[in-house]
């Protein structure tokens, strides 16, 4: 099975690099898409392909809205270079159980003398639509659609834009990421076009204690390789302090950079960035606010299916397996003692018939309703009391106690992963007094049938309660992307390196 997974690594660097071809060495359009959004982001040296959690991941990577918590909206101001500026807002919001929604606009300006000819200005603008969904609790993937317009003068032009990512948890500290970012038709003043600044970008963080580490590697189509490394410390629980270095950046900018971030539990944020430059340096600054929860991305091992308030994880996924099988077999077990019509203070001898993988399960939930009604239950090789009380015999049988899944599908071909969970109960008892006459003799099941996400099949199943796990979970797509994308990061990575080398 594992070499079977391995086998499909040569999938995705293939259609990461078959993406990231892009039109030869020239100067790009659109340049501002190239700036960074977010203070937090642009003082760790803009390293947010792993790390971007709410609105601004509609520019780093779309599957970062997958690690949101609750609705977020972040406003942000960036001081640029030549008297310019440059604005941003964005909404990031739950939507379904695995799902997030986010909503940005972008905008910028510069207005300079045009050699004594009088004023000169050009702007640009960008509206960006994007959703992430959780294919599996560590996994995430996403994808965004930019319309972009830019004018210069009397002259504009306008066009559109496709971003592409996904993140992988792959341990509780440590996040992978990768992204393509403005996939799209040339800008076009009248006849003639630029090609927009399509960029791949892999990262990775480490968050270690208050520490924070992140590295990016990104290439654009007209710039060689640049690596982003970044850093983010909490000395105090509100306040963080930012440092980055940017190496292989083709523009007036300097490679280092700093921030500052003041944030107050989830409700709102702060952050402050700077990065010098020969030309005067530029400054941005970033005001979040949030709230309610919604899911985000699980370290492995985690169920990866609850609301996080306040660091707590409020389980909201469907009950596992065995408690959903405990529920029934409490049912089965209080019809069946009532049916009894056992008198009051009898001992109870418990027997089990055939062997069965749930007979604990039974024989718990038996113990502890006959105790509950006022009887005494006899262990095993123990002799009678000798006060006199009706004693008796109370046989059963499971016929089956299990979780099944009798069918999986999904919504609209490509849509989420549904699965059927049946759980069925069915055990049979037979009451014998002490003379060994059957007294009472019947059967009792019950059966419950639950439509739940395929995502949250394997945090419900119970490991070492086979009759509690379903014996094979559905398979899909889904479930290879996993190494696929961890693949095409890795492949990704290696390609900028290679990339860069023989630019240099």
């Amino acid at each position: 099975m594992r070499s079977k997974r391995f086998a499909v690594l040569l999938a995705l660097p293939l259609l990461l690099l078959t993406t990231a071809r892009c039109p030869a060495q020239g100067t790009s359009g659109s340049q501002f898409l190239g700036i960074g959004v977010g203070a937090r982001s642009m003082g760790m040296g803009g390293t947010s392909v792993s790390l971007s959690d709410d609105s601004s991941a509609l520019y780093w990577n779309p599957a970062g809205l997958t690690q949101a918590t609750g609705h977020r909206f972040t406003v942000s101001h960036i001081e640029w270079l030549s008297s310019s500026s440059y604005q941003s807002a964005g909404y990031a919001m739950p939507f379904g159980e695995t799902g997030a929604l986010g909503l940005a606009i972008e905008q910028g300006s510069v207005e300079w003398d045009n050699t004594g000819d009088g004023m000169f200005d050009a702007g640009d603008f960008s509206g960006v639509l994007g959703y992430g969904r959780r294919l599996r609790p560590n996994l995430g993937v996403g994808g965004s659609l930019r319309f972009v317009s830019s004018s210069l003068g009397d002259d504009s032009a306008s066009t559109y834009a496709v971003d592409l990512g996904a993140v992988y948890r792959l341990s509780d500290g440590v996040t992978l990421g990768a992204a393509v970012r403005n996939v799209g038709p040339e800008l076009k003043f009248r006849n003639e076009g630029d090609p927009l600044p399509t960029t791949l970008a892999v990262g990775g963080s480490y968050i270690w204690n208050d520490l924070t580490f992140a590295l990016d590697v990104e290439k654009q189509n007209d710039l060689d390789a640049t690596t982003r490394v970044g850093v983010e410390y909490s000395p105090v629980r509100h306040v963080a302090l930012r440092g980055g270095y940017v190496s292989g950046d083709e523009t007036a900018l300097g490679n280092l950079t700093g921030g500052l971030g003041v944030r107050w539990d989830e409700s709102w944020a702060l952050d402050y960035a700077y990065r010098p430059s020969e030309l005067g340096g530029t400054h941005q600054v970033s005001l979040s606010a949030g709230f309610g929860d919604a899911v985000g991305l699980a370290a492995p091992g985690q169920t990866g299916g609850g609301v996080t308030r306040g660091g707590v994880i409020v389980e909201t996924v469907p009950k596992p397996n065995l408690t959903v099988l405990t529920e029934l077999t409490r049912e089965i077990v209080g019809e069946a003692v009532g049916r009894m019509r056992l008198p009051e203070g009898s001992e109870i001898r418990i027997t089990q018939g055939d062997q069965h993988d749930a007979g604990w399960l039974v024989h718990s939930v038996l113990l502890e309703e006959l105790t509950s009604g006022g009887h005494v239950v006899m262990v095993k090789g123990s002799e009678p009391g000798e006060e006199e009380r009706p004693r008796y015999d109370v046989w059963y049988k499971i016929i089956t106690c299990q979780t099944t899944i009798p069918r999986t599908w999904r919504e609209w071909v490509v849509g989420p992963r549904k699965v059927e969970r049946k759980s069925r109960c069915d055990i049979q008892f037979r009451l014998s007094d002490e003379s060994s006459a059957v007294v009472w003799a019947g059967e009792v099941e019950r059966e419950r049938r639950e439509i739940i996400p395929g995502s949250r099949l394997d945090e419900l199943a119970s490991p070492g309660q086979p009759f509690a796990s379903p014996e094979a979970a559905p398979g899909g797509w889904d479930k290879m992307l996993e190494p696929v994308v961890v693949a095409g990061i890795v492949g990704g990575l290696i390609y900028l390196f290679y990339t860069s080398r023989s630019t240099d």
